[in-house]
């Protein structure tokens, strides 16, 4: 679905801030890219959608090289939810924006109604439907703009920091619909500074350190390496070292934890 391929890029003449990128995601796969601040995460992410281009090396994105094709084309098959969606909304009602992608694609009459009612519902503001978008909370707004991109139903997600400044009720409700695009086939990357959410969420991690790939590893094995999480930077999830703390075997999820817990308490 998606390959990355020795990628190096620079923004100015100089060192590179990304360096030897290698990597694919396969369709139904949630990938989490981590690291510190500076460490590379969002230009990854340009890279991915075609808004920066690598200086060597190539970006594969579902069968079309990122270097030959227009930005516009590239949407069709990779959506991006940036870290700041005010950045990404345009339009004065919530459903003209969800509406906006489909229309894009030449969806009209039932069929775009019925997009548009079903992101709605995915996204919890089905009674907002007619709000300016930059009337409501930041929850709120940051679900607009992931209803946007889900609307247009590209085979790949890019979340860049979906999760922040979400309340405990949208942060359930991006868990299922990353669930949803997952069981769909869709491939998710995401970048996150939220161990326990990446935890919970994907299958498994890129670490990046210094503009280098530092790991590529299934999540449990990239939070049970205490020297790696270390040189890149990240925290340990915390059920993982609660898990840790009462030498249960390591668990990265509530339900995991609880399963391991009762198996003890009944022997």
């Amino acid at each position: 679905m998606l390959s990355v391929d020795d990628v190096t890029f620079s923004y100015v003449a100089g060192a590179p801030v990304l360096a030897d990128i290698d990597f694919k995601v396969a369709s139904g796969e949630v990938v989490a890219i981590v690291g510190r601040n500076g460490a590379g995460k969002s230009t990854l992410l340009r890279l991915l959608n075609g808004l920066f281009q690598p200086e060597s090396g190539a970006i594969i994105v579902a069968g079309n090289a990122t270097s030959d094709t227009p930005v516009h084309i590239l949407a069709r098959s990779i959506g991006t939810v940036f870290q700041a969606p005010e950045q990404q909304i345009f339009n004065p009602r919530v459903r003209d924006e969800i509406a906006f992608g489909p229309k894009q694609l030449g969806l009209t009459g039932a069929t775009l109604e019925a997009r548009i009612a079903e992101v709605l519902e995915r996204i919890g503001l089905a009674s907002e439907a007619d709000a300016h978008p930059l009337d409501l909370d930041q929850s709120a707004r940051r679900m607009v703009a992931i209803g946007s991109v889900l609307a247009m139903q590209p085979p790949i997600l890019l979340l860049d920091e979906a999760q922040r400044g979400l309340d405990k009720t949208a942060i359930t409700r991006l868990s299922t619909i990353i669930e949803t695009e997952k069981a769909r086939g869709t491939a998710v990357i995401l970048v996150c500074h939220d161990m326990d959410f990446v935890a919970r969420q994907a299958d498994r991690v890129l670490g990046l350190a210094r503009g280098r790939l530092a790991a590529n590893l299934p999540t449990k094995a990239f939070f049970t390496d205490k020297a790696l999480t270390a040189s890149i930077g990240v925290e340990v999830p915390d059920v993982l070292a609660l898990s840790e703390a009462l030498a249960l075997p390591p668990t990265l999820t509530p339900a995991a934890f609880a399963d391991a817990y009762m198996a003890r308490e009944r022997t």
